[in-house]
């Protein structure tokens, strides 16, 4: 999909590739825009690669005038590079091939402690391993404090996940 096929101020139906579906006018960002006014909107940036499908709607009526509007690109260059860095962060929350419970275990331990995933053991403060089933007794390493602390976790978050499933 080229920019350049579709004229400013047409609007399409998006389908993303992350299942987001909305519709959209499109137009252009140019350099050199220093001021403007008129009503305000919504803008939102989408690279085109994580565009699924997308169709046209038809010209609009009042197509964005380029001229009349303001973007901070520095602004909007560091809130998508903090939105990545966010992304990142949380990927590294997930653990991969673990149980859902696995991860509700890890999720419950992150709020108190610092965590980790190595591969499917979670490592709390940099110390403490825990490894599947994910009870108290698969706590290994670090000092006793630390190994009480996770073992009180590991069974409430047990005893929670218990009690949820035995009132499915």
């Amino acid at each position: 999909m080229e920019g350049e096929e579709f004229a400013v101020g047409c609007i399409l139906s998006i389908k993303t590739t992350f299942g987001e579906e909305f519709q959209a006018q499109l137009w252009k960002i140019q350099d050199g825009v220093k001021s403007g006014s008129g009503a305000k909107r919504n803008i939102r940036l989408l690279k085109a690669n994580y565009i699924k499908e997308f169709a046209f709607l038809g010209q609009g009526e009042d197509p964005l005038d380029a001229n009349k509007c303001v973007v901070d690109l520095n602004a909007v260059q560091a809130k998508e590079e903090s939105a990545i860095r966010q992304a990142e962060a949380d990927s590294e929350r997930i653990g991969v091939g673990v149980t859902p419970e696995a991860q509700s275990i890890f999720d419950a331990l992150s709020k108190t402690l610092p965590v980790r995933w190595d591969k499917a053991t979670i490592v709390v403060m940099n110390e403490v391993r825990v490894s599947s089933p994910y009870l108290p007794e698969s706590v290994r390493g670090g000092t006793p404090a630390a190994n009480e602390r996770v073992r009180k976790v590991l069974e409430f978050e047990k005893k929670r996940l218990q009690s949820r499933n035995v009132g499915q």
